[in-house]
């Protein structure tokens, strides 16, 4: 709070202005932190700065140079009205397309003629037509661009007050994949997407089939069924795509007409017929593969095959001890840890007196944790036992705690018991009480304190009897983590020998595996990790020979669903076939050129031919040396202005103004004066200098993943640092160099500039293993750039940091704190000069008074 002074009046000095002349000297070290801190605080900025120039050119060259394509090439098609195309940069070599018999083309469905114009209500429609509509909307799923069926139908709604144009633009504006028309009393509905799905329609209604009834469509379910893949022969192969737009070898091409269609149909079929034969083969292979599996598994002749087969589980029971075995796994999963733990007694009794009929008695009742549950959810329950539903229950209360119980041991469990303990307490409070505690191993008053008070409470509230089984449980699941951490094959492939061995090592020893004399037996330890051997150094021969066992019953599971997997894919390998043929055989039988089931070589001869089509495509030479003139000018650009930081001069006789000099100065003397002493403030920065100096090194790196040794490397086609010092590492570019580098080898430029390699790729040169890096130098560009920004990161922090997360944010910290202290000082100061001097002037008034009593006496 400002005070109101009035001083002089005894003395007739001016104090105000005494005062605040002793205040200037008694500033200067405030001035100074002040000044400090206006420095810290433009460094601050201007390393923030470079981050945003490094930043922006970061995004520079993902946009114009990584995910647009660098290397540019021009498809040429030798007949353009039959295939035009297009290159991507990874177009290569020759395409050439023989034939096209059949184009892409949608399929669609045309309704029979109705009593009703566009105006006409639906409601209206469906009296006309007699049809009783029970729903208002139907559910529409159609062909998809990769010529499937879509999975999920779309659901279109309506009412019998919308007119049919409404509907139709309903139609038209949804997600179906279908476009409506419905002219002169008609409705027409086309696939948005061409192509055959094969073996099915290309448009399906799942529901309100009876609308489509009214518009007197044929058939009201499989709408559709006539959509045609577009069929051409590529390379020498028969083969077919859903567009008559597609990507193939790099290159987007585009059938336009139709030509050879005789040949193409003729290859089709011939291809057709040798691939049902094939998939025919492969059905039977994969049904013995799968049989044979089978047997391996359930036993020969079993008919029944649950997920998992009792010896299995049993194995599982014996190599883990108390835990779910996998078939109940597998059920407890299906419901999930939350609704187990929120099971009631109440939930359990009610199920267990309603298993005849219990869906309709959840439905009736108020349970809201059952009402929630699927159908197929809510017959689980019913088919458990009283005993299996709180089984599961106190599993899921267990998995609160998980492992961390596994050293919860019978001494553990009675303290637990002894233990005083007042949830009124606070967590702190709780924690000491636990510390205290001497019957509380350092082990178990770890986990004690890592729970939540709610679990904790829960914890220290449950039975003995329930305390030892989740211990029990606890133990088993650290059998499990040590189990995975080795895996299947690793215990199926031990013999009994080798777990007589390893049962028996010392593995906390430096020699425990060198000394191993079965050679065998020392390879397979030596390539363990760390965690690896510490699992296994646990682990006695009983519980190997368990885990063994296991390892046997899981490898033979894994090998029936693998043999599974690979029959349906066999079966619809077979069924699309199938599917194939028969159309490939229709479309010869209509062209007139099957006897029998074979091609009539002489209807072969005698159609008519048209020269295949040539594809080829040219690397535009010109357009890639733009984009890297364009790179290099960029790149220049950031350089120049980053080794100008880190040269310019810096004003030591300029430092930044305080308060009072800028109350004496005018704007434009304060920004020439600010320009001064910003000017400097990165000069000789390590970090940007460091950063600038490894960027350039860059430039001369040769790339491994470049099979090219000619042009491997950037100085090579052309790419150099300047060959002037002074200049700081910008690039230079020998144009011709560059030109000759990409006539002759133009994806060894690209791969120079953008391969996606790894830092720690793995090559083989002249027979040795070696790591490289591949990547490309733009990759290890914005590399380097990301380390330059991370190093400024943890000095000057970015907008979203807090103070203290980095180096300077730290230093403003102080400084600001000790401008406080000098700030409450000055204070104090200036109260105690005005202090003195008010006590001079007392002194005086008093003097004066004195003297004015003995003046009238002289």
């Amino acid at each position: 709070m400002s005070q109101l002074r009035i001083g002089g009046l005894a003395s007739g000095m001016d104090i105000d202005a005494l005062v605040e002349k002793l205040m200037q000297a008694e500033r200067i070290p405030l001035d100074k932190l002040q000044q400090q801190k206006q420095i810290y605080e433009w460094t601050r900025d201007a390393y923030r700065n470079v981050n945003k120039k490094l930043q922006t050119f970061d995004t520079y060259i993902a946009d114009n140079l990584l995910l647009k394509s660098f290397n540019t090439k021009t498809a040429t098609s030798s007949n353009s009205s039959l295939v035009e195309a297009t290159a991507t940069g990874s177009a290569a070599g020759t395409l050439t397309i023989e034939g096209v018999s059949q184009l892409a083309s949608a399929a669609r469905a045309v309704g029979g003629q109705v009593n009703g114009i566009g105006t006409t209500t639906l409601g209206d429609l469906f009296a006309n037509s007699g049809v009783t509509v029970s729903q208002n909307y139907i559910e529409i799923r159609a062909i998809q661009k990769d010529g499937t069926l879509a999975a999920k139908a779309t659901r279109i709604e309506f009412t019998e007050n919308m007119t049919i144009d409404q509907f139709v633009s309903k139609i038209n504006s949804s997600a179906a994949g279908v476009s409506a028309v419905f002219e002169n009393g008609r409705l027409s509905i086309t696939a948005k997407n061409t192509g055959d799905v094969k073996g099915g329609a290309e448009i399906v209604v799942d529901s309100g089939q009876e609308v489509f009834a009214a518009f007197q469509f044929a058939d009201t379910t499989n709408l559709a069924d006539n959509g045609k893949n577009a069929i051409f022969k590529v390379n020498g192969i028969a083969t077919e795509r859903a567009s008559n737009s597609f990507s193939i070898s790099g290159y987007n091409v585009t059938l336009k007409s139709t030509f050879n269609s005789v040949q193409t149909i003729a290859e089709k079929y011939i291809a057709a017929q040798k691939e049902l034969e094939l998939a025919g083969i492969n059905l039977t292979n994969k049904t013995n593969q799968y049989n044979n599996a089978k047997d391996a598994y359930y036993g020969v002749g079993a008919t029944e095959t649950p997920s998992y087969t009792t010896a299995h589980n049993n194995a599982y029971k014996v190599a883990f001890g108390n835990t779910l075995t996998l078939s109940e796994q597998e059920l407890f999963n299906k419901l999930g840890s939350a609704f187990w733990r929120k099971l009631s007694d109440d939930e359990i009794n009610f199920i267990l007196e309603n298993k005849d009929d219990l869906k309709t008695a959840i439905e009736a009742s108020d349970y809201t944790n059952l009402k929630a549950l699927s159908d197929d959810k809510i017959q689980i329950l019913a088919d458990l036992s009283e005993q299996e539903l709180v089984d599961y229950r106190l599993h899921a209360n267990y998995q609160v705690y998980g492992t961390k119980l596994k050293d919860f041991d019978a001494a553990a469990i009675a303290a637990i018991q002894n233990f005083a303990y007042d949830s009124n307490d606070d967590l702190t409070t709780i924690h000491e009480n636990i510390d205290n505690n001497p019957e509380f191993s350092d082990e178990v008053k770890k986990v004690l304190k890592s729970l939540s008070k709610d679990d904790l409470t829960n914890l220290l509230s449950t039975s003995p009897s329930t305390l030892e089984i989740y211990h029990q449980k606890a133990q088993a699941d650290d059998l499990k983590t040590k189990y995975s951490a080795l895996g299947d094959s690793f215990f199926n492939n031990l013999s009994a020998s080798e777990i007589e061995t390893i049962s028996n090592i010392d593995f906390t020893q430096e020699d425990a595996i060198s000394s191993i004399t079965d050679e065998t037996l020392r390879n397979k330890l030596e390539k363990l990790t760390e965690n690896q051997i510490k699992a296994l150094d646990s682990l006695t021969e009983e519980q190997l020979n368990n885990f063994k066992n296991l390892a046997e019953q899981n490898i033979i599971r894994s090998n029936y669903v693998k043999a599974n997997s690979e029959l349906n894919a066999a079966q619809t390998r077979l069924t699309n076939a199938q599917n194939t043929f028969d159309t490939a055989k229709e479309d010869a039988q209509n062209a007139g050129i099957l006897n029998g089931d074979d091609i009539d070589e002489d209807a072969l001869i005698g159609a008519p031919t048209t020269s295949p089509v040539s594809i080829t495509s040219t690397t535009n030479v010109d357009d890639i040396i733009s984009k890297i003139k364009d790179f290099v000018n960029t790149y220049n650009g950031l350089i120049k202005e980053l080794n100008d930081l880190i040269k310019e001069s810096k004003y030591r006789d300029y430092p930044p103004l305080t308060e009072a000099q800028r109350k004496e100065m005018d704007e434009k003397e304060i920004e020439l004066w600010e320009e001064k002493a910003k000017s400097g403030l990165l000069r000789s920065d390590s970090i940007i200098r460091e950063g600038i100096s490894k960027m350039r090194a860059l430039l001369y790196e040769s790339n491994p993943a470049v099979s090219n040794p000619k042009y491997n490397t950037l100085f090579s086609i052309g790419i150099t640092t300047s060959k002037n010092y002074n200049d700081g590492g910008t690039i230079e570019i020998d144009e011709n160099k560059l030109r000759k580098a990409l006539e002759e080898d133009p994806d060894a430029v690209a791969a120079l500039f953008t391969n996606y390699g790894k830092k720690d790729d793995t090559i083989i040169e002249n027979g040795v293993e070696k790591t490289v890096d591949t990547r490309g130098y733009l990759q290890k560009l914005r590399e380097e750039m990301t380390n330059i920004k991370n190093k400024i990161e943890k000095k000057a922090g970015r907008t979203t940091m807090t103070a203290n997360q980095y180096t300077l944010g730290k230093t403003l910290t102080d400084i600001e704190s000790r401008i406080k202290t000098w700030k409450d000082k000055l204070i104090t100061i200036e109260q105690r000069y005005w202090k003195q001097f008010t006590a001079m002037e007392q002194a005086i008034n008093k003097a004066n008074m004195q003297a004015s009593l003995f003046m009238p006496q002289y």
